[in-house]
């Protein structure tokens, strides 16, 4: 909603959620340069009294599996500006997710992990020290999506998956950041609503509900909240993902990155 659809975005922010009833607003986004440029919409959230942003940069913006996205270069250059509006570094969270292993037409493998390092080392640039992670889950949409690109999920072996995740950690350690895994069992979790860091955050220190959210999966540890998202298609053109994102017509032209 914040990189496509602005303005449905502050309508329902208008029309349903004042101010003065509303504690925290958290927004998730691969592409937030509305937040800074869009006019309207930086006004409309101004007059909320938190605003925490969950910024996804996978190292794949303006590849073939996400066409629509802006690219790592550009969504890293964006940070200055949106913690300076945010006002507290705090109030943002890296997303590197998700991570994939695909077969290519060509029969070679593509993982975006080689990217991760990077990304972190920017966010700790910029005094962001949350980075969380998951992994494509190969849902049979997202797989049959894949198949008609002829692409193909490489399922991990346990073993294969704990070196990974190993690695990421160590990685992490060493530059300085917090590793947090979204539903990754096994893997130190992050809620992505959190009432106590949002109580924490908040300007008056106001308590937010602290109540587990209802009817997540097992492993999501989220606090009570109101999703004002929707499911219409969506112009980043990820492959992978489990919504409903607009297709591309081909990959003509689109390379790995």
């Amino acid at each position: 909603m914040v990189g496509f659809f602005p303005y449905r975005l502050i309508e329902i922010l208008e029309k349903k959620c004042p101010p003065e009833r509303v504690h925290s607003i958290v927004l998730w986004s691969k592409g937030p340069r509305n937040i800074i440029d869009h006019k309207k919409l930086r006004e409309t959230l101004r007059r909320y009294e938190q605003v925490i942003l969950h910024f996804t940069i996978s190292g794949m913006g303006r590849s073939f599996l996400e066409s629509g996205i802006p690219s790592t270069e550009e969504s890293i250059s964006l940070l200055p500006a949106l913690i300076d509006f945010l006002e507290d570094p705090q109030r943002l969270r890296i997303r590197f997710d998700p991570i994939v292993h695909l077969k290519l037409p060509d029969g070679s493998v593509y993982t975006n992990l080689k990217h991760f390092s990077t990304v972190a080392m920017k966010a700790v640039g910029a005094n962001v020290r949350d980075v969380i992670i998951s992994w494509m889950e190969p849902y049979e949409k997202v797989t049959r999506r894949l198949k008609k690109y002829n692409i193909e999920p490489i399922p991990l072996p346990e073993t294969e998956w704990q070196r990974e995740a190993d690695w990421v950690v160590q990685q992490g350690e060493h530059i300085g950041i917090h590793v947090l895994g979204c539903c990754v069992p096994g893997f130190p979790s992050s809620r992505c609503i959190d009432g106590e860091l949002l109580t924490i955050l908040h300007p008056d220190m106001l308590p937010a509900p602290l109540e587990r959210a209802k009817s997540q999966r097992p492993a999501c540890r989220c606090t009570e909240s109101w999703d004002i998202g929707w499911y219409n298609p969506c112009p980043g053109r990820c492959l992978y993902c489990y919504a409903h994102p607009v297709e591309p017509t081909s990959l003509n032209g689109l390379s790995p990155v």
